[in-house]
């Protein structure tokens, strides 16, 4: 009779090594998967951010009011902006409007990242919606105003860090936000009216022809690895907008920032999205 010969020591453990490192290897192929995956969502989370805030804006000014008789409050030469952005305006969309009193078709629209440390909405883009009455029907409520009537005077909170209950969060990821303007002469500056042809102020924005935002989005996963204090880092690393940038200037210099800094989380540092887009402004009417 002959005996069943079986595996030998060595064969085994021959065997045994590479199924070890089969595993290794699939669970290195799974765990890569696994990192392009959540990177994946997370840029996904950032852009499902952008996107609703920028078209909600596209819509704001789409409709906004350009009146010569109608304050502003926007950069310009005496309110040049360093680091987040503030804009107000009057526009043709809906807001909140008073409880009492007859709605008028004119709302008071703001845009703004929260710099009020402490606030729930800390780092967080705002939108200001207050829907204005007809003049004469309220005697606390006030309507729209004409110049020399400013946002400023009549709406502190459209135009500082004040809180109001007429602001929502609109971008809750959103901690960058920087605008500027294009002019009908085919200029990006931060001066709304075209100096070249010797217009000296904003005269209902007759000389913009599209207001360009950019913002930073960080997707909420990764925002929990970096402090208040890092992203206050972050949001002053981002330059302003400076006279003499072309298309395309801004957002390459953002990125290239993001790519210098050290000391913090690369993992959540490359997950920071940019976005821009220019929204064109209705005719003057």
């Amino acid at each position: 009779m002959r005996g069943n010969r079986g595996f030998t020591l060595i064969e085994l453990l021959v065997t045994l090594a590479i199924m070890a490192l089969l595993v290794l290897f699939l669970a290195r192929v799974f765990s890569s998967a696994a990192s392009i995956a959540s990177a994946g969502n997370k840029r996904m989370d950032a852009d499902a951010q952008s996107r609703p805030l920028l078209d909600r804006m596209a819509i704001d000014f789409a409709k906004i009011v350009k009146r010569a008789e109608l304050d502003y409050f926007i950069k310009s030469p005496g309110n040049m902006q360093t680091g987040n952005d503030q804009l107000a305006f009057f526009t043709e969309v809906p807001g909140y409007y008073p409880a009492a009193g007859s709605q008028s078709p004119i709302s008071l629209i703001g845009y703004r990242v929260n710099s009020t440390g402490g606030s729930a909405a800390f780092n967080k883009m705002e939108r200001l919606g207050k829907g204005l009455v007809w003049n004469g029907v309220s005697a606390s409520d006030t309507p729209i105003i004409f110049l020399p009537l400013t946002i400023s005077a009549n709406w502190p909170s459209a135009t500082n860090a004040s809180s109001d209950p007429d602001y929502e969060v609109v971008g809750p990821q959103v901690f960058r936000f920087e605008y500027y303007y294009l002019l009908q002469n085919g200029i990006l500056t931060n001066i709304p009216w075209d100096t070249v042809a010797g217009h000296t102020g904003i005269n209902g924005m007759q000389d913009v022809a599209a207001i360009v935002a950019a913002i930073a989005v960080i997707d909420s996963k990764s925002k929990v690895l970096l402090s208040d204090s890092q992203i206050g880092t972050i949001i002053g690393s981002l330059a302003d907008f400076n006279l003499g940038m072309q298309p395309g200037d801004l957002v390459r210099q953002w990125q290239n920032s993001l790519n210098s800094i050290s000391g913090m989380p690369r993992e959540a540092i490359s997950q920071i999205r940019i976005s821009q887009r220019y929204f064109p402004l209705t005719p003057k009417f």
